[in-house]
């Protein structure tokens, strides 16, 4: 059997199954595959560990391996909660998510002109899409694809949507959402990806120059659009509180590389803020500073 297939009809059982499961076993379940992903994938594990040690240098080793585990446990419970998204009743969502503060929320996201939403790999990004539900108005979403995966890739895609989100696929697309946004579209950009060195731009995150994408930084440059950050808080197993920020500047005058720096520069910046309050939340699990040097490597467990 095609292994893309077989993934896919795997996932499907194990959704058949917790769905006639009570609520909080569900929970308990997501965090049981994270403690097990934890304990199997030693090289995300200490990707993980060496990561949160170079972002928090004061923190002891012990504290970060706590970050970390805790981390694995939260993801375990976002693949859990994807997949039960789409159960979710339509009444229950406003009891279920809610917008902090709403005055800012009402005003940038809410506003009926094009937003770019800023997001990150932070709390459970994939059903960030229920904005759309809560909003009344589509928001569509950049993603990049599972090139090997085919039938997987279109049905993780089918349970964003199932969220509210239009995804459309994060390839040589600026021309279609710069056409979106004159259409008053939402915009939802994850910014926190690594970028490949010879296309991004290099700024701090943590105190270490990492290679950033020039692209949301351009897009609120180019088109003026309010560059809004948006990120949910947990609240319980598929409860949350999407917070919105104030709009994000992006400065418009002056030296066009500076500017994407500077401008760039502030998207890590805020990212920075929101793990120093809650940093089990984010996907310490990629190499978002590349490979670690010889004084992190010697920390492996």
């Amino acid at each position: 059997m095609n292994i893309d297939l077989f993934l896919v009809a795997l996932i499907k059982l194990l959704q058949h199954i917790l769905r006639a499961l009570p609520e909080n076993v569900q929970a308990a379940t997501g965090r049981l595959f994270g403690s097990l992903g934890y304990a199997i994938l030693r090289n995300r594990r200490n990707i993980a560990i060496t990561n949160i040690q170079r972002a928090f240098p004061d923190r002891t080793r012990d504290e970060a391996v706590t970050i970390a585990l805790s981390c694995f446990k939260k993801l375990g419970t976002n693949m859990i909660e994807l997949l039960m998204a789409p159960f979710v009743p339509e009444d229950e969502v406003p009891r279920r998510f809610s917008f902090e503060p709403r005055d800012i929320a009402e005003r940038t996201l809410g506003s009926g002109q094009g937003v770019i939403a800023l997001t990150f790999h932070f709390g459970n990004w994939e059903i960030m899409g229920i904005t759309s539900k809560l909003l009344n108005q589509p928001v569509v979403a950049l993603a990049r694809p599972l090139k090997k995966n085919i039938r997987l890739n279109a049905f993780l895609n089918g349970l964003r949507e199932s969220t509210g989100l239009t995804i459309i696929v994060n390839e040589n697309t600026a021309k279609e959402v710069m056409r979106l946004l004159k259409r008053k579209a939402i915009i939802a950009i994850l910014g926190d990806h690594r970028e490949k060195r010879s296309r991004g731009v290099f700024v701090d995150l943590f105190g270490h120059k990492v290679p950033t994408s020039k692209g949301t930084a351009m897009l609120g440059m180019k088109t003026g659009c309010p560059v809004v950050p948006c990120y949910p808080v947990r609240k319980g197993f598929l409860r949350y509180t999407i917070m919105c920020g104030e709009p994000i500047v992006m400065e418009r005058e002056g030296d066009i590389e500076e500017l994407i720096e500077k401008n760039t520069r502030k998207i890590n910046a805020f990212l920075e803020d929101i793990i120093r309050q809650y940093p089990d939340e984010w996907f310490w699990v990629h190499q978002r500073w590349g490979r670690p040097n010889r004084k992190h490597r010697r920390h492996k467990s």
